[in-house]
C-alpha cells in the first residue's frame, strides 16, 4: 500500500516548495543549492484528518517534512483491537525517517491527526544530499533524537497519567507553541481518543465538561480553546474536573 495522494491543486498559490524548504527546521541553513536540488523534486501533498499516509509495512516512499498540521505515529497488535500511539508529529518536524535510512519497509502507520500539509522528499533524491552536505545529517540526527526523548515521555504518559491530563496535553500540543487563547484545533474527536488511548464517548465526557466550564468551545471536527491556563493546569495534575 503505498501513499495516499490528496488533490494539491489548491496548494499552488499558498505552497512554495522553495520558501517552505528553506524554512524547514531541517533545511533552515541548507545553502540555495541544497534548497533548489530538492524543490525540483519535493512533492506537496495535503491530507484531511483521519487519512492514512502510510501503513506499517507499506514500502518506503521517503521522507516526510510537515509544514503544517499533525501526524499521529503509532502501531497497533495484529488483530487490530488496540493501538499504541508513539508520537505526533507537526510543524518544522520529519517522519519516515527510519524506512529512509535502511531502505526498509515503514514500521509504523502513519495517519493525519488534523488537516496538514505535507513535502515528500524521495530517498533517491534526499541521500545524495546528505551525502554531499553532512550538516544536514546531523541536523538531521539532532531533530530524530529530540523525537526519541519525547516518544519516551508519551510512553511515560499513557501509563502513568490519567486520561483527562493526557487529553489537555494533546489539545495544547496540537494548538501549538503559543500562550494565547482562541486557537482553533481542527481535529475530530474519534481522533483525539486515538491519540489520547480512550474511546470516542470518553473523549467527549471529558470535552463537554471542559466546554461548560468555559474551558473550550466544541464544533463539528473542532475545538477552540478559550482558557488554555486552565488546560495546563490540568495537564499538570492540578485542577482536574473529571467527568
Amino acid at each position: 500500500m503505498g501513499v495516499r495522494h490528496v488533490s494539491s491543486g489548491k496548494l499552488g498559490s499558498v505552497f512554495d516548495k522553495r520558501t517552505v524548504l528553506s524554512r524547514h527546521e531541517l533545511f533552515r541553513d541548507a545553502p540555495q543549492t541544497v534548497i533548489e536540488r530538492l524543490s525540483v523534486r519535493a512533492q506537496p501533498l495535503t491530507f484531511n484528518c483521519g487519512r492514512r499516509i502510510f501503513s506499517r509495512g507499506d514500502e518506503s516512499h521517503g521522507l516526510f517534512a510537515v509544514v503544517s498540521g499533525h501526524v499521529r505515529i503509532s502501531t497497533s497488535c495484529p488483530e487490530g483491537r488496540s493501538e499504541l500511539v508513539m508520537n505526533l508529529i507537526g510543524p518544522n518536524e520529519v517522519f519516515g525517517e527510519v524506512a529512509l535510512l535502511d531502505d526498509g519497509l515503514r514500521t509504523a502507520d502513519a495517519v493525519a491527526a488534523t488537516y496538514c500539509c505535507l513535502v515528500l522528499l524521495e530517498r533517491r533524491d534526499l541521500l545524495p544530499i546528505l551525502n554531499d552536505f553532512p550538516v544536514l545529517a546531523v541536523r538531521l540526527l539532532a531533530i530524530l533524537s529530540t523525537r526519541l526523548r519525547r516518544t519516551s515521555q508519551q510512553l511515560l504518559d499513557h501509563a502513568f497519567v490519567c486520561a483527562e491530563q493526557r487529553l489537555a496535553k494533546t489539545l495544547l500540543t496540537l494548538a501549538g507553541h503559543t500562550e494565547r487563547n482562541g486557537v482553533r484545533v481542527l481535529t475530530t474527536q474519534r481522533e483525539l481518543g486515538h491519540m489520547v488511548g480512550l474511546s470516542r464517548e470518553g473523549i467527549n465526557r471529558h470535552l463537554s465538561v471542559w466546554q461548560r466550564k468555559g474551558f473550550i468551545a466544541l464544533a463539528p471536527g473542532a475545538c477552540t480553546i478559550r482558557d488554555r491556563v486552565a488546560l495546563e493546569k490540568i495537564a499538570l495534575g492540578d485542577g482536574m474536573v473529571g467527568s
